[in-house]
């Protein structure tokens, strides 16, 4: 009996980690950092936070990005109307760039293909020591950088003591965007490309950069999709017949005890 059990244990073990391995697969199989935007007030979009003001309290906050070995800290938020990125870049007095600048090139999708990044903002310093600063809209064809016939969206940064703030307010259009901009809507995902660089030339001026994957929540609760709703059921099922299958066990292992216990009496 202890036999037959213990091999349909094994056999259950198998197909669990055979399926919680598919599940990762599912979910893991994406080169970048996926983030999922939190809905939230509107920050004052001044390169400060006021953290008494609770700005960007509710934002999804990753303070160990990297943009190759330059780290930042990445916050994302939205609310009716806009999508808000902050980049935040902590340098030691004196190692800030002049002409230090943040810039987002914005694919049209979640793909990763040069084509695709089609719209960019940057917030460039023109002098970093007295906070002043542009803020562009540009196109994107062919790594070409073109200033967009009509701008949206806003931007702002400053320098305090060692940090440098980027924050940037992208709206939240769907298909009503300009056709010079990346068409952002609820429920969908855009790859970012954040960028860093010391020089106003681009794509030529940037040093730095990584590609983060933003899920722009939908303001409707989502729906889990069927792959991962059938996933989710399958490990719930397995680890539940694990556990009915190892109360059993221990429960005749007991009474097997009990029985010898008496035997020997």
């Amino acid at each position: 009996m202890k036999k037959e059990i213990f091999k349909v244990l094994t056999c259950i073990v198998i197909i669990n980690i055979t399926v919680i391995s598919l599940f990762l697969l599912v979910n893991g199989n994406c080169a970048v950092e996926e983030i999922d935007s939190k809905y939230g007030d509107p920050p004052i979009i001044d390169g400060h936070i006021d953290l008494s003001a609770k700005e960007w309290s509710k934002a999804f906050k990753d303070n160990d990005i990297k943009l190759e070995d330059l780290p930042i800290k990445l916050w994302v938020m939205h609310d009716n109307e806009n999508l808000y990125i902050s980049v935040q870049i902590e340098i030691f007095p004196g190692y800030h760039s002049i002409n230090e600048f943040i810039g987002l090139i914005i694919s049209n999708s979640s793909s990763e293909n040069k084509e695709d990044f089609i719209d960019a903002r940057i917030i460039q310093f023109t002098n970093i020591s007295t906070n002043k600063y542009n803020y562009f809209d540009y196109n994107v064809s062919d790594s070409v950088f073109l200033i967009d016939t009509e701008e949206n969206g806003d931007g702002a940064a400053k320098l305090e003591k060692i940090t440098s703030t980027y924050e940037f307010a992208l709206p939240i259009k769907g298909d009503d965007t300009d056709k010079d901009d990346a068409a952002l809507d609820y429920g969908n995902s855009y790859a970012f490309n954040i960028t860093y660089g010391e020089t106003q030339s681009y794509p030529d001026g940037i040093k730095k950069s990584a590609i983060v994957l933003i899920n722009i929540q939908s303001l409707t609760p989502s729906i889990i999709s069927i792959t991962n709703l059938v996933l989710y059921v399958l490990i719930v099922l397995v680890f539940s017949i694990i556990g009915i299958l190892l109360f059993v066990y221990i429960y005749r292992i007991f009474k097997l005890k009990e029985y010898m216990e008496r035997y020997k009496r």
